[in-house]
């Protein structure tokens, strides 16, 4: 879907999206289709229960640790949660809840990993370094879409990527700790260096030609 922005034939690809998702249906696993169908009753799957529970007792965390409480900060939660599972008979409906207490559970979030870990400020400053590479790849995107010129085609699509990359790691990282990861990182470096390299060329097209200097031509001395 992120790359019909910058796709030429959009309602082609919109084609190509949709049929293969269509064949795609009957081939998938039934512990895949199972898994989904917890998404329209998540208290029904321990899981679910159990990220949603870890992330109001972060939330309760920070407020009496507002600078987070370290690396590995969520073996020290215990929480306590409700599961109801709903078996229908006919017309009967049958909810069974179930209490369940765990201790030790990760945050399921990078979001929350951050908060919990390295409170308000480290989640602002590692959300302001996610949101300068996107805002960055964009400017440069939008700067050598246009540009003709030899070698003046690689970059717009590069940051193009890069941005895209950025913005799917954010939207699954909602979902996953995986803050610390080094392939973010790594793909941060390359925004950087990116960043870096055309910012010179235009700042070498941009500078006027010096003019050039005619040597200093030296008298010869007089001789004796």
């Amino acid at each position: 879907m992120l790359a019909l922005r910058t796709a030429k034939r959009r309602f082609l690809y919109l084609g190509l999206m949709a049929a293969a998702a269509t064949i795609a249906v009957p081939f998938l696993p039934d512990s895949f289709k199972a898994r989904m169908g917890t998404i329209e009753n998540h208290q029904a799957d321990e899981s679910a229960s159990t990220r949603v529970a870890v992330w109001g007792w972060t939330l309760k965390y920070v407020q009496d640790h507002p600078f987070g409480g370290g690396f590995d900060a969520y073996r020290g939660n215990k929480i306590a949660y409700m599961t109801k599972t709903a078996d229908q008979a006919g017309n009967t409906t049958a909810v069974e809840s179930k209490a369940v207490v765990d201790q030790g559970r990760a945050y399921h979030s990078s979001y929350f990993e951050m908060l919990g870990e390295q409170g308000y400020p480290g989640l602002f400053l590692w959300l302001l370094l996610h949101g300068l590479g996107i805002w960055q790849m964009e400017l440069l995107r939008r700067r050598w879409t246009n540009r003709t010129g030899v070698n003046e085609q690689w970059q717009a699509p590069l940051a193009n990527a890069l941005q895209l990359a950025q913005i799917v790691y954010m939207a699954g990282s909602l979902f996953v700790g995986i803050a610390y990861q080094p392939f973010i990182l790594m793909l941060i470096g390359i925004q950087c260096a990116l960043w870096s390299y055309l910012r010179r060329i235009d700042a070498a097209k941009a500078a006027p030609a010096r003019p050039l200097r005619r040597p200093i031509r030296l008298k010869p001395l007089a001789a004796d």
